[in-house]
């Protein structure tokens, strides 16, 4: 007997929201077969997990979601795919329960390739009226765009070029489509990603756009998008055009900038061939936040970077003190194969690595918990996310990145709703609900 049965597809993303979105692509290759998609831990037929490798925490994270699926379904089909595969393909492959992987470039014929190779998966023709294109985020109020891949910069410790390539840009025209898209089916805010977003420019069309800030005025101008967000974008590429283009926006670019900064030692930055040194990291924050009240600014540092001093790193911890900056991610270094860094000398005891991240994760806290009071008698605009908080309510974000806990039963979903901010903890914000905008 034929099982007509719709197919269940489980999708695990490790790592940057480019990867994300590149999920939510995989899966709507995959609906028009008459895929369903559960959520993490129920059983599927089809596993898929969309891997990481920018750390060695993040590459123990994928082996650690592939042996999972391989237990939740010991009869189920697990494909690997992503940055993990680029570097790793034999030692994924060998992993038991494995049945195929795939790499990036791969990711945008997953359904045909997986047609051919699990066809017992694949037991109806496709929904023809089905358009294939991201139009909705499993689990979530917000949507991501990708407008770019790859990198050229090469940093001598990131892995990134390597994995994904050099840079390639998405033409405005697909991007604004997909924003169209995004916004028909309910999206209020959309985040603009990419691994190298700054350096967006698209000179084949008519007209052309010469720069990152020129396709954010597009979107804005032809779309009817209520808040275009920006991912993590680079220090140097923050200048007098963006900034421009952030005040003229009136509200609808979000207030929040996560600009990396990777260290507050200009020798530190020279040696991970970074294009900037501390003070022109420091002028160039310092204007975008001064640009519109209240933006906040976030900021990825990397401590113990081989050569990394007492010194180094003092002067990234005074760095991200100076009240530029409003949270930090802090990551430990390790060495990736085929870097620079890799092969550089002096490398810094774990220990201090673990001691160094300590300090500057409660720094980060601290610096949160003063944004956080900063917000009390603001009327912030949210969007709630799915997880309950411990009392029965909902956390939500605001345009500038601040966690929102609001009480009461009822999730607003996509919609922007308006909140008074009562209170500070060092988790969120209290928020008392308004009521949603129209």
């Amino acid at each position: 007997m034929i099982d007509n049965a719709p197919k269940k597809v489980s999708l695990r993303t490790v790592g940057c929201r480019l990867n994300q979105y590149e999920s939510e692509m995989i899966a709507a290759q995959l609906y028009p077969y008459g895929f369903t998609r559960v959520e993490p831990g129920e059983t599927a037929d089809l596993y898929i997990i969309n891997t990481c490798t920018v750390t060695h925490r993040a590459d123990s994270s994928c082996r650690n979601y592939i042996r999972r699926a391989v237990r939740e379904n010991p009869n189920g089909r697990v494909v690997v795919t992503g940055c993990y595969v680029e570097t790793s393909p034999e030692l994924l492959s060998g992993m038991e329960g494995v049945d195929l992987v795939l790499g990036n470039s791969q990711k945008e014929q997953m359904a045909t390739i997986l047609a051919q190779k699990m066809p017992e998966l694949f037991d109806r023709e496709p929904d023809g009226s089905c358009v294939v294109r991201v139009t909705d985020f499993f689990d979530h109020n917000r949507a991501w765009i990708k407008v770019s891949d790859g990198c050229n910069q090469r940093c001598s410790y990131c892995i990134i070029p390597r994995v994904r390539g050099p840079l390639t840009n998405r033409p405005p025209e697909e991007i604004i489509r997909d924003i169209n898209s995004l916004i028909q089916s309910g999206y209020r805010e959309v985040v603009m990603t990419a691994v190298h977003l700054g350096h967006y420019h698209y000179r084949n069309g008519e007209p052309s756009v010469k720069s990152f800030a020129g396709l954010c005025r597009r979107i804005l101008s032809e779309t009817d998008l209520y808040r275009l967000r920006l991912a993590s974008i680079e220090p140097q590429t923050i200048d007098d055009e963006l900034i421009g283009v952030y005040v003229e926006a009136d509200g609808r670019l979000c207030r929040n900038f996560h600009a990396s900064l990777q260290s507050g030692s200009s020798r530190i930055l020279r040696m991970m061939n970074r294009p900037y040194d501390a003070d022109a990291y420091a002028r160039r924050v310092g204007r975008i936040k001064e640009a519109v009240d209240n933006t906040i600014i976030g900021a990825d540092v990397i401590v113990g970077f081989p050569g990394e001093t007492d010194d180094d790193f003092n002067q990234t911890r005074q760095l991200v003190q100076s009240g530029l900056i409003d949270y930090l991610h802090v990551f430990s270094y390790s060495d990736r194969p085929g870097t620079k860094a890799s092969q550089l000398p002096d490398k810094i005891n774990p220990e201090v690595i673990k001691e160094r991240n300590a300090i500057l994760t409660e720094v980060s806290a601290k610096l949160r918990r003063a944004a956080y009071q900063r917000q009390i008698g603001q009327t912030l605009e949210v969007i709630y996310e799915h997880n309950r908080t411990p009392d029965g309510g909902y956390t939500a974000i605001s345009d500038n990145y601040i966690k929102v806990r609001i009480p009461g039963e009822h999730n607003f979903g996509k919609d922007v709703v308006e909140t008074r901010i009562t209170d500070a903890t060092d988790q969120w914000v209290e928020g008392e609900l308004i009521g949603p905008i129209k």
